[in-house]
């Protein structure tokens, strides 16, 4: 069964490869991409319910090894990036028809999954510090597909910033194995007798490790590299950097605190103080920069900037409810965020629009594109029924529980977030759909079915999973419990 575990890892790898070595165009070149992405989508799902055992890939020494494990977190993200890649590698199949190099694309995409996947299942820090930067040098050339000035730029932007934040994460990694811990996140925290002498430097090195994964989040101050990268991007890869790659540094900031640290040592220090200030500064800053940017994909790019650190500030309240809340958000801004940015990219596909400005009567003209992207706005703000008002009622709640006097600031801030995010958000919605009568529409000019499927099957799960998503709340609970206990 172990070997089961690299299956959906090797698969898009490889035939990602082949693929691009036999120069296939067109339909074939589609068609076998996504069964390959298919197919790998399917193994992580089996991989998710039935995945048991450990895969030792790589040992140099009895305590240093590169090793794959599926547990309750690994499930969460093999499950999701099963839902996101497949489907936005669909709508990628009609953006990308007139490019001039969809080959390329596909082949890093491709092979991107298969890095996620044992990104996910990474069992100690090692391993997933490797298929991190693997990640990374990855997402690189998606971000700079069309190579112009832009791209180039926003490419060794983001590489630079990506390369902060592991660098930091590295040192913690050599520190924890300085203390002859393996850094399996199966071990639990790392022991007193461990740190015994030691606990201010690692106070501070469980800090840099946390700042380090934080930047693939878009934490502040090393949120740079969203807002820059998101616009020059190619829709389907915007979707994908928001909705999933920045959800890798969140992973890499609960192993950390829940896996290598332990709650109980970081609960009330000035390390949870100084977190939980630099998560509510993002939320609220990215909401504002939103707000006044004018630029549709630049926009939500700072959206993301905000909504990424809900679910920071939900994991560093360290109390059930908050984690809980921030895994929900984990899942529902992954499915929103993509809808957004793939509404946006039909929208610049059809219309070559890309600001807000512009964005007047494209209601009337792409309706079944503007419906879905409604949808996820709602769900972004955090309206009733969708996903989105669980996973923030939750956030509040645990903020709420903190048991801190300074407790009311989490959900003060979380709540002007919210006005604030309909704001730039539904002035999309209404700017679209009412016009007014002087605004001359066009023609309807609807993205086809490729496109519009993804965007409505995840616009659907917003609210099907908001309305039942008592299973999801029940299941991270148990991992909550788990990992707290």
């Amino acid at each position: 069964m172990s070997m089961l575990l690299l299956a959906p890892i090797l698969i898009p790898i490889v035939f990602g490869v082949l693929w691009y070595a036999l120069k296939l165009e067109g339909k074939r070149m589609n068609i076998a991409y996504l069964a390959t992405m298919a197919v790998s989508a399917g193994l992580a799902v089996v991989v998710a319910f039935a995945g048991k055992g450990e895969q030792i890939i790589l040992k140099w020494t009895e305590t240093l090894c590169l090793c794959l494990r599926v547990d309750d977190m690994s499930r969460i993200y093999l499950l999701l990036i099963s839902l996101i890649w497949p489907g936005v590698g669909l709508y990628a199949t009609e953006y990308l028809a007139h490019d001039a190099r969809p080959q390329r694309f596909f082949l890093f995409y491709t092979v991107t999954q298969g890095v996620l996947y044992a990104l996910s299942m990474s069992g100690n820090l090692v391993t997933f510090y490797m298929f991190y930067e693997a990640m990374t040098l990855l997402t690189v050339p998606l971000v700079l597909h069309n190579r112009d000035k832009e791209a180039v730029a926003a490419s060794i932007k983001y590489l630079i910033y990506s390369v902060i934040g592991a660098s930091a994460a590295l040192a913690g990694i050599f520190f924890v194995g300085s203390l002859g811990s393996t850094g399996d996140f199966a071990a639990g925290p790392l022991t007193a007798e461990q740190l015994a002498g030691k606990e201010g430097l690692a106070m501070a090195i469980f800090m840099t490790m946390i700042i380090g994964f934080s930047v693939k989040a878009g934490m502040f101050p090393l949120h740079g590299w969203l807002p820059t990268a998101h616009p020059v991007a190619p829709a389907p890869a915007s979707a994908v950097l928001s909705g999933v790659i920045t959800k890798m540094g969140v992973l890499g900031v609960v192993r950390v605190i829940y896996s290598v640290a332990g709650v109980e040592r970081l609960r009330g220090t000035w390390l949870q103080m100084v977190l939980l200030s630099l998560s509510l500064l993002t939320v609220l800053m990215g909401s504002l920069l939103a707000f006044k940017e004018k630029r549709l994909k630049k926009r939500l790019a700072y959206s993301s900037v905000s909504q990424v650190s809900y679910v920071l500030f939900g994991l560093f309240t360290m109390t059930e409810l908050g984690f809980i809340g921030a895994m929900l958000h984990v899942v529902f801004h992954s499915l929103m965020k993509n809808t957004l940015f793939m509404g946006a990219g039909a929208v610049i596909h059809k219309t070559e629009k890309t600001r807000v400005e512009d964005m007047d009567g494209l209601g009337k003209r792409m309706p079944y594109t503007y419906v879905f992207f409604t949808v996820a706005s709602l769900g972004l703000i955090g309206i009733p029924p969708t996903g989105g008002f669980v996973s923030k009622w939750n956030l509040a709640e645990g903020a709420l529980n903190m048991g801190l006097d300074i407790a009311w600031v989490g959900p003060v801030a979380l709540l002007i977030s919210a006005v604030l995010t309909a704001a730039y958000l539904l002035t999309l919605v209404i700017r679209g759909c009412f016009p007014g009568e002087e605004v001359q529409c066009g023609p309807r000019c609807e993205v086809s079915w490729r496109m519009l499927a993804p965007m409505a099957l995840y616009a659907a799960l917003i609210v099907g999973l908001g309305v039942f998503s008592g299973g999801m709340s029940n299941y991270f609970a148990q991992i909550a419990a788990a990992l707290m206990g």
